[in-house]
């Protein structure tokens, strides 16, 4: 498992983006990126952060990735998601969802799981 942040740096209303991996796209590296954040009730919640719609970053633009109702909202394409479910609820992809990321939140810590390394990295 990989370290996201301490459980204390993921408030409510706030994310916290995070490196995932770094893949080679038709034009180059590209570096793909994750957040996570807490959802409506508390939990944690991670995401990639590529929108279903054009594949690209749904914080685009601005860098914001949540709209004033509290919504994960894409800023290239006015895509709404739920923040719990991460299913599109208005917009550009309807039916279609961010894609989740296995995370725990355990002993005041954010872990991703990694499915290509068990161990645990500070």
């Amino acid at each position: 498992m990989k370290r996201i942040c301490a459980s204390s740096d993921l408030r409510a209303g706030g994310s916290v983006r995070f490196p995932l991996r770094t893949v080679q796209g038709r034009f180059g590296a590209v570096e793909l990126e994750g957040f996570a954040h807490r959802a409506p009730d508390g939990s944690a919640r991670a995401w990639m952060n590529v929108c279903p719609h054009r594949a690209q970053p749904v914080d685009l633009g601005d860098g914001r990735l949540f709209s004033q109702d509290g919504s994960v909202e894409c800023q290239a394409h006015g895509a709404y998601f739920d923040p719990s479910s991460g299913r599109c609820v208005a917009g550009a992809c309807p039916g279609r969802s961010l894609s989740a990321l296995p995370i725990e939140e355990r002993d005041q810590v954010i872990w991703l799981h990694d499915a290509h390394d068990d161990s645990m990295e500070e």
